[in-house]
């Protein structure tokens, strides 16, 4: 995803996630599980081939293919060498000095398993699209982008490196459901991301893969400088201001609230609104409370002024 800042890219990756078809006519039947993929490097998209339960590794920029997403390819090959997979890594247009870089990564690291990758390019003016969706607010971008209200990019084959034969599975298996009883708070904040991208699909930076380790989760709101913050461990939602140039549209906000019957407690601070969770011994339970309520929070604050 672009280090500039653009949202484009971003929109991008979640509406091929939601149309998995467009990849049908290249790798077969895929299932495009998450978006910014948490490994040592960020995956834009991870996914799974299904007719060969293979992992599938999406690497996209809506320019000209460059050095910086040549070397997130090439790690992203040299990392899963010894595994059957499939490399995707789309770009508005490629310079041939990397595709021949590919070509000899592909002679290098083909070994035990096999694997393909595959260079696609996106079709010239499809920006405009990704430029109007950008425009607008998180709740309308999800609206159109669940809806395909909008134009679906096409892709093209600029090159293709290897096949995996038919017949051939991986046994490497699909990751395990979510456990009855988790105590980590990484098992702990897996599962509630897992439940925000359910419950509150239309805040697209719940599709982001986070930090699972600690506390708090940090979201951003569609708003600069105004965040949401899950912290399971105290018990506690917010929205929390950044930057006092949002000073007017957090007063706002404060005012959506005080004017809401919706929550039993709110807690107005000088920069932050807070949601106590209710408490429970039972994780599973405590973070599906925790969803309903933050729900709460994200439908008033996108409610219409």
């Amino acid at each position: 995803m672009s280090k500039k800042g653009s949202k484009k890219e971003y929109i991008f990756n979640l509406i091929l996630q939601r149309n998995p078809q467009l990849l049908r006519h290249f790798v077969g039947d895929v299932e495009l599980i998450e978006l910014e993929h948490d490994s040592d490097k960020r995956i834009d998209i991870f996914g799974r081939d299904l007719t060969h339960n293979s992992p599938i590794y999406i690497e996209s920029q809506l320019g000209c293919s460059d050095k910086d997403h040549f070397e997130k390819v090439r790690y992203l090959i040299e990392k899963n060498q010894n595994e059957s997979g499939i490399f995707i890594w789309i770009a508005s247009r490629f310079k041939d000095e990397y595709l021949a870089a590919i070509g000899d990564l592909f002679e290098l690291h083909v070994l035990e398993n096999p694997i393909t990758i595959l260079a696609l390019s996106i079709q010239e003016g499809y920006l405009k699209t990704l430029g109007n969706l950008n425009r607008q607010k998180d709740p309308e971008i999800w609206k159109q982008i669940n809806q395909n209200d909008f134009v679906l990019p096409k892709l093209k084959v600029e090159k293709r490196w290897g096949e995996i034969p038919n017949g051939f599975k991986d046994s490497s298996g699909t990751a395990s459901n979510y456990p009855l009883e988790f105590t980590s708070t990484k098992e702990i904040n897996s599962y509630l991301l897992s439940s925000l991208r359910k419950e509150v699909p239309y805040l697209l930076n719940v599709h982001r893969s986070k930090k699972l380790t600690v506390n708090p989760i940090i979201f951003g709101s569609g708003y600069s400088d105004l965040s949401f913050v899950i912290n399971l461990a105290a018990s506690e939602a917010a929205i929390r201001l950044e930057s006092d140039w949002q000073l007017p549209l957090f007063q706002r906000m404060v005012r959506q609230f005080m004017n809401s019957d919706c929550f039993e407690t709110i807690i107005f601070e000088d920069k932050r609104i807070v949601f106590p969770i209710p408490e429970s011994d039972d994780p599973k339970e405590k973070v599906e409370m925790a969803v309903r309520l933050f729900k709460k929070v994200v439908d008033v604050v996108y409610q219409p002024n």
